[in-house]
């Protein structure tokens, strides 16, 4: 039998730990629902926190979402998560759900922009998690954000896949870090 411990932990630590998780198993194409699930937990608490401390909009509050349409827009972001969290309430607790990946690493992408928000500046995980998503899915960010790499080294780091572009990432951060405005 295991030694049981306990923990004291801020709700923040947890977020940061439950949000590197997932982006570890993001990068390792864990199960999409932990992910999923790790991702929406922390940008939970991180928007949370974030909302009590008046900062920046998030996600729930972006101000891209049309007030009219706020609610409706929370409930369909929220819906995979509410799914994979509750079956007691819900009118089909063995139904089925289909998740979009692009909806996880949304929330992925919040949640680091809201711990930043809160003055606590992006790891190692989280850097290589925002970096691959700019070569990978440039339309999402800014132009600026990687005009100053290379077309022959873009090609070429577009080709390493997911485990190696995070070992790369995360051991030698400096390998990619001249080419992104951030």
């Amino acid at each position: 039998m295991s030694e049981n411990k306990k923990y004291t932990i801020k709700k923040i630590e947890a977020a940061i730990r439950q949000l590197d998780v997932a982006i570890t198993l993001w990068f390792h194409e864990g199960d999409e629902i932990a992910i999923h699930t790790l991702a929406c937990s922390a940008h939970e608490i991180i928007h949370d926190i974030n909302y009590h401390r008046k900062g920046q909009e998030l996600l729930f509050d972006s101000p891209y979402i049309n007030d009219k349409y706020r609610k409706d827009a929370i409930y369909h972001l929220s819906k995979p998560y509410n799914f994979f969290k509750h079956a007691k309430h819900d009118p089909d607790p063995e139904g089925t759900i289909e998740l979009d990946s692009f909806l996880t690493e949304g929330f992925i992408l919040a949640a680091s922009i809201g711990l930043e928000s809160l003055g606590i500046k992006p790891n190692s995980f989280r850097i290589a998690f925002t970096r691959y998503q700019m070569i990978h899915t440039p339309s999402i960010f800014r132009e600026d954000t990687i005009k100053h790499i290379p077309v022959d080294f873009l090609a070429l780091i577009r080709n390493i896949n997911r485990i190696h572009f995070y070992e790369y990432s995360t051991a030698k951060p400096q390998l990619f870090g001249e080419f992104f405005s951030f």
